[in-house]
């Protein structure tokens, strides 16, 4: 696909971008009285509720999904390849998955977790866990729920469930990554499964766990090699700093690996890898041509519905507003 064909739809973007929420409007939320407040900022926005409702129920995540749910919907429509949504929606997909597994499992009702964002509907998936089988759903994700299935029925281990989507999941975004051949894409999904390994890793290594562990849980689609990896795991804090400070996002783990302390904090690497990626979009955003404007929104829109989230949750609980602020997520155009 050339890269013109996203001319149309990165000028759509480039008039959505003007409706996300700047550094002011979360100010206003931030030092809005109460949770009332905060809501009242949201009046007039994309984000549609009943304030009463909210106020009763506060069930934020209603309205706030909704409104991820229309955005997704909306670029579906209009973006040339799908695929380059599903670089982010797959990871509500293969969510839906682990869901509908342990249900089947298990025989108990888990029909509240499932959220309807993604070209793959729930029938689909539902159907797919069924049988086993599937006309309309990628390949990769069909040998996921066999390989998931056949293991438990093997070993009986719901925890697995967990792993064979992660690891599929993965392998699943590389796939497109690879196909969609844009070389700002496929940095950012290195530095999902390359940091989320190390991720892994680090708390594996905090908890004893076996080379045999680490083998079966970490990923094998990113740039750096599965063993590669272990084996450097195996030779201790050095030896994964010489491997990682080789890689070209390094400059982001010097404080991870200059730490004179013997184990890792596994939550600073989750916070990287978020600023890594925000870093990227910013670089992507501004290309004129290609689908990295339509990926940088969809980012852009993901982190705004997290603060958002993560403001209402700490008005609700009368957090102190610069507390909250530490916790937010890099906003779109700061």
């Amino acid at each position: 696909m050339h890269d013109t064909e996203y001319k149309g739809i990165n000028t759509q973007i480039r008039v959505a971008e003007t409706r996300l929420f700047t550094r002011d409007d979360f100010e206003k939320m931030l030092r809005a009285e109460g949770l009332r407040g905060a809501l009242d900022v949201l009046k007039g926005t994309d984000y549609y509720f009943d304030e009463q409702e909210v106020l009763h129920t506060k069930n934020f995540d209603q309205f706030l999904m909704t409104r991820l749910q229309t955005v997704y919907n909306e670029l579906f429509q209009t973006t040339p390849n799908s695929e380059v949504i599903q670089i982010y929606t797959l990871r509500y997909s293969y969510h839906n998955l682990k869901v509908l597994l342990k249900q089947k499992v298990k025989e108990i009702d888990l029909e509240h977790l499932l959220i309807p964002i993604g070209k793959e509907s729930i029938s689909s998936l539902r159907n797919l866990v069924k049988t086993e089988q599937s006309e309309v759903l990628d390949p990769i994700m069909i040998e996921a729920v066999q390989l998931a299935l056949d293991d438990y029925q093997t070993f009986e281990r719901i925890e697995a469930i967990d792993v064979f989507m992660d690891t599929y999941y993965y392998k699943h975004i590389r796939a497109i990554a690879d196909e969609l051949d844009n070389p700002t894409i496929s940095k950012v999904v290195d530095v999902m499964i390359d940091l989320d390994n190390l991720s892994t890793v680090i708390r594996s290594l905090n908890q004893n766990k076996s080379r045999s562990f680490m083998h079966t849980v970490l990923s094998s689609s990113g740039s750096i090699p599965k063993q590669t990896l272990i084996d450097a795991a195996d030779q201790g804090k050095a030896a994964l700093s010489e491997l990682y400070l080789s890689q070209p996002y390094a400059k982001y783990l010097n404080e991870v690996f200059s730490d004179s302390r013997s184990d890792f904090n596994p939550m600073m690497i989750d916070l990287i890898i978020e600023e890594i990626i925000n870093e990227l979009m910013d670089e992507g955003k501004y290309q004129a041509f290609g689908p990295m404007p339509v990926v940088a929104y969809i980012f852009a829109v993901e982190r705004e519905i997290t603060n958002i989230r993560l403001i209402l949750v700490g008005k609700d609980n009368q957090i102190n507003e610069d507390i909250i602020r530490e916790r937010m997520r890099p906003i779109y155009g700061s």
